[in-house]
């Protein structure tokens, strides 16, 4: 797990003269967040499992419709194999879905 960092702290690594250090690289990319995305086809009332290598961080799971409606779901990490699959689960049945998961 990285430290919390500012802007300030990230901004100052990049001063003229400076050199930041590898871990310093490594906190800046560990600051952001990761996006995966996914079409996927839904079954209604179906688990549909999603394997993504950073599942266990996964912070916000949403799907939308092929006309970009947010579609209503139930989402959690796989028991199974939490680290690496979500499941996801809709009442309604989707041919084209496109899943993102952000870490």
């Amino acid at each position: 797990m990285s430290l919390a960092i500012t802007r300030a702290d990230v901004k100052a690594w990049f001063d003229t003269g400076d050199v930041p250090t590898a871990a310093q690289f490594k906190s800046l990319i560990d600051a952001f967040g990761m996006k995966y995305t996914e079409t996927i086809t839904l079954v209604a009332d179906t688990d549909y499992t999603v394997t993504h290598g950073n599942a266990e961080n996964a912070l916000i799971v949403q799907v939308v419709d092929s006309n970009g409606v947010n579609v209503d779901i139930y989402w959690e990490r796989d028991s199974s194999d939490p680290t690496n699959k979500v499941i996801i689960n809709s009442s309604k049945a989707y041919a084209s879905a496109e899943v993102t998961i952000l870490t």
